[in-house]
């Protein structure tokens, strides 16, 4: 009986030691480690989200992952699928704080140019060659400003799962609105390649 028991508890000790290395990786860390996370439209949200106070909130944009992430006191709280800039137009890596936020702001290069109420063409204004007397900006809902030269975060119904914008950061309606509401003018924004 004494030669039944002894394997018997060796293997438990050893299947509860490997379940415990698997069980100690936090809900993130699990998230992360799936093998579609590059290519994922679903978004990570940690149960202590909701508590989470703007003055503890940073943020961090990962180029090569096309990932953006809301973190409280360093620890990733919302991990959620972004677009950054496309070839020739790359959103710039660095360090920066927001310095602007407006809920329903207008591009002012972006957009549609009317003459008499008529569309003559729509996209990058600077590049329309018809004579127009009305232009429309591009809706950029829950616009986080960057840059000077005009790169931010705002929402976008075009976030794909490769870079693709003009410079700025696109993301998913519901994440660009929470974000919104878990940041401040001053809050800290890294984007890493």
């Amino acid at each position: 009986m004494k030669f039944i028991i002894l394997p018997l508890l060796a293997a438990v000790t050893f299947l509860t030691s490997c379940g415990s290395s698997v069980s100690s990786l936090s809900a993130h860390e699990k998230f992360k480690a799936r093998k579609d996370y590059v290519k994922t439209y679903d978004t990570f949200k940690a149960s202590n989200l909701s508590s989470t106070k703007r003055s503890a909130t940073s943020i961090v944009i990962n180029k090569s992952t096309q990932r953006i992430q809301l973190l409280d006191n360093e620890k990733v709280v919302l991990d959620a699928p972004c677009t950054t800039g496309k070839a020739g137009k790359r959103t710039p890596s660095g360090n920066f704080r927001i310095t602007e936020k407006i809920v329903d702001k207008r591009s002012t290069i972006f957009g549609s140019c009317y003459k008499n109420g008529v569309k003559v063409c729509g996209g990058d204004r600077r590049k329309c060659r018809r004579s127009y007397n009305k232009y429309v900006g591009a809706s950029l809902p829950y616009w986080q400003r960057l840059t000077g030269d005009g790169i931010g975060m705002h929402s976008s119904g075009y976030v794909k799962r490769y870079p693709g914008s003009n410079g700025c950061i696109r993301l998913q309606p519901s994440t660009a609105k929470l974000i919104f509401s878990k940041t401040y003018k001053g809050t800290r924004v890294k984007v890493v390649n």
